[in-house]
């Protein structure tokens, strides 16, 4: 199945439109004007101090006022976090493009399970208001199934990886109940995520996306209910999205519903053609070791869940091949015997050229806001 497939839809004249964020349904209930803030300042009464509660309040407020426009944060994972003003129009055109690539309809029951402080969240408000979807809006911290009431049914929610792997463990059927389509971002998905979800009839989709290009932009089926043959699924680019690369060998991404039309990315990757890749990392972080280049973010989707704590690779200084691979691992210092079980059970994922050479320790790795690791 190609995830870009889905109804022909009529996109409205956005020069000519009314501005666009003047009604919302939230839990059933039809909200507009004074009554979504009204709302808003409610939840936060509800949730008193709670910072994700203020960012859906802000966030309201911002496309409810002045020219609809919102105000994106970038993570922060590849240097200081940017802030970009997005517009309205491309807003708009972002949340079309979604509700068209996975067949969004007015009344859809959707899931606002991520904070508003970043793109992912907002953007989960612009398509309730876009699409007309009913959302429902929970704190984004804990256990995903803890927070949800009644018997609702998702036609469409995004998480984080570690949100839907929390859930699956606690209850897979009722993962299978609650949700028809979950769209996962924000993080790394392991393979042992992937062969988790495989039997799963919740459609599971990984989308490839940033803040520049206002989420998605990209897909790959995880599971064979989202339609993949197997476990490396390449993404497969939106309707109407280009893909090149440069020669550094990194995506340009060509967005012709957005005002910015080129977005030429840090990611590497194995283009197949103008609308499939594969994804191997940050050029940033790759290791070149004897002539061979090495993608650590690679690495980490095959140890992901086998080291039993956090960790990452990187690249440190070798006499011999230039640059060799080491082992970055959070907590306490492993003693010889843990050591070598460490060696041994990654040697079971791991070829002999990307085995850890080095390894260090840090009480704590450095993360972003949205919880992402800082390298």
């Amino acid at each position: 199945m190609d995830s870009t497939d889905g109804p022909e839809r009529d996109h409205p004249d956005l020069s000519t439109m009314a501005p666009p964020f003047q009604r919302i349904t939230i839990d059933g209930r039809s909200l507009s004007g004074e009554g979504i803030i009204r709302w808003a300042e409610d939840l936060c009464h509800r949730h008193p101090g709670a910072a994700w509660a203020r960012a859906v309040r802000d966030t309201l407020l911002e496309l409810t006022t002045g020219d609809g426009a919102l105000t994106a944060t970038t993570s922060g994972t590849t240097g200081p976090p940017k802030t970009y003003r997005v517009s309205a129009d491309d807003l708009v055109a972002s949340a079309t493009l979604t509700a068209d690539t996975f067949g969004s309809r007015s009344g859809d029951r959707a899931l606002l399970c991520l904070p508003c402080h970043f793109i992912a969240g907002k953007l989960m408000l612009v398509r309730a208001f876009v699409s007309g979807l009913d959302l429902c809006v929970i704190d984004p911290h804990g256990p995903v199934l803890d927070r949800l009431s009644g018997n609702d049914r998702f036609a469409f929610c995004a998480m984080v990886p570690q949100q839907l792997h929390r859930a699956l463990t606690d209850d897979r059927e009722q993962v299978e109940h609650r949700f028809a389509t979950v769209l996962l971002g924000g993080g790394p998905v392991s393979r042992a995520m992937i062969g988790s979800v495989q039997e799963l009839s919740t459609r599971v989709f990984q989308g490839y996306g940033s803040t520049e290009t206002l989420t998605h932009v990209a897909l790959r089926p995880l599971n064979r209910s989202a339609g993949a043959n197997g476990m490396d699924e390449p993404y497969t680019a939106l309707a109407g999205i280009a893909l090149g690369t440069d020669d550094r060998g990194c995506l340009i991404v060509r967005t012709p519903h957005l005002q910015i039309r080129e977005h030429v990315t840090n990611d590497m990757v194995d283009l197949l053609d103008a609308r499939h890749f594969r994804w191997l990392g940050r050029i940033d972080h790759v290791i070149l070791s004897g002539g061979r280049k090495i993608h650590p973010e690679r690495i980490e989707e095959r140890t992901a869940d086998i080291l039993g704590r956090p960790h990452f690779f990187e690249a440190g200084p070798d006499p011999t091949f230039g640059q060799c691979v080491v082992l970055v691992l959070e907590g306490r210092p492993p003693n010889e015997a843990e050591e070598q079980a460490l060696m041994e059970r990654l040697a079971t994922v791991l070829e002999p050229f990307e085995m850890p050479r080095h390894m260090r320790t840090c009480a704590a790795l450095e993360r972003t806001p949205s919880g992402k690791l800082v390298r």
